[in-house]
């Protein structure tokens, strides 16, 4: 999935990440979506990164 596509260019674009990050998210696998949590080399505070441990819990995966 790589919610991180590339560094937004503009605040337009970051926008618009930020709109179907969820969606981009919901339609993960369990597997997939504890994969890219591990697999994520995002520093504390990031956006995806925690959109993707909300919705860890949201399903009760355990790391």
């Amino acid at each position: 999935m790589n919610p991180h596509p590339s560094e937004p260019t503009d605040d337009l674009e970051s926008e618009r990440l930020a709109l179907c990050l969820p969606e981009r998210i919901a339609a993960l696998s369990d597997e997939e979506l504890r994969s890219e949590y591990l697999n994520s080399d995002a520093e504390a505070g990031d956006p995806v990164q925690n959109a993707l441990a909300a919705e860890l819990q949201i399903r009760n995966i355990d790391l």
